[in-house]
């Protein structure tokens, strides 16, 4: 049920068809859907925190949802960002733990929520569901390995023109002029985090890609004359 209390059916989710859920039949999503719930998350607003018991498992339905992790010095640090179909807290789910990260919203999220009882009777009577959940792991693990190979590769340089053609893939948009327009999601702070470096390092590398023409930066703003040029120079720290 909903916050509202109108009844949630799984199989119209527009995003379901990317998400860990593809593949299930509906009888699954119907059970699913009895311990289902779903709510609006304005910007900042917590999903849920590092340490908090794990009470089942997350699908973002629109907007987006960083994942941060905080060390035992109170440093948060931003990991990842979450889009529509990604699914949040299936480790911690599996594992019968805490979480072991924090998800906040950035910007308005709609993000729903499958109990864990009800996941657990699903899994039990879905062997599909399992296999979808097998699937994603190794998806997720593949994908780790692969961004923590680029990472080695590269410097802090080439890794903020990887996470800017990341971004810019996802939020830009092209001006009249054939530039790339990127108003970033996430703060400089959580650029640095995101690349493994400090705030003071990406502005320098900011304005290195400046005198470069690579890319201006202004405020949140960034223009990207030639995407394929920006490409281009972090490829050639891979190939070189």
């Amino acid at each position: 049920m909903s916050k509202g209390g109108a009844h949630i059916d799984c199989c119209e989710c527009l995003v379901a068809s990317r998400s860990v859920w593809a593949g299930i039949d509906r009888p699954c999503f119907e059970m699913l859907g009895k311990g289902l719930s779903r709510r609006e998350y304005g910007s900042g607003q917590v999903v849920f925190l590092q340490g908090d018991p794990n009470a089942g498992i997350y699908c973002v339905r629109a907007g987006m949802i960083a994942i941060r992790r905080t060390d035992a010095n109170g440093n948060s640090a931003l990991l990842k960002l979450a889009y529509p179909g990604d699914t949040l807290g299936y480790r911690s789910f599996f594992e019968g733990n805490e979480h072991r990260s924090s998800a906040e919203a950035i910007g308005p999220a709609v993000v729903c929520r499958v109990a864990r009882r009800t996941l657990l009777a699903a899994i039990a009577e879905s062997p599909a569901l399992n296999r979808c959940f097998v699937s994603r792991a190794v998806s997720d693990a593949e994908n780790a390995y692969n961004t923590l190979t680029r990472q080695v590769a590269l410097s802090n340089r080439g890794r903020l023109c990887q996470v800017l053609v990341d971004l810019t893939a996802r939020h830009g948009y092209r001006d009249d002029d054939g530039s790339d327009l990127l108003h970033l999601p996430i703060t400089r702070r959580d650029l640095a985090a995101m690349i493994g470096t400090r705030h003071e390092t990406v502005s320098r590398i900011m304005a290195r890609l400046e005198k470069e023409g690579l890319a201006a930066f202004s405020g949140r703003m960034v223009r990207i004359p030639r995407l394929d040029a920006l490409v281009a120079s972090m490829e050639a720290e891979l190939n070189g």
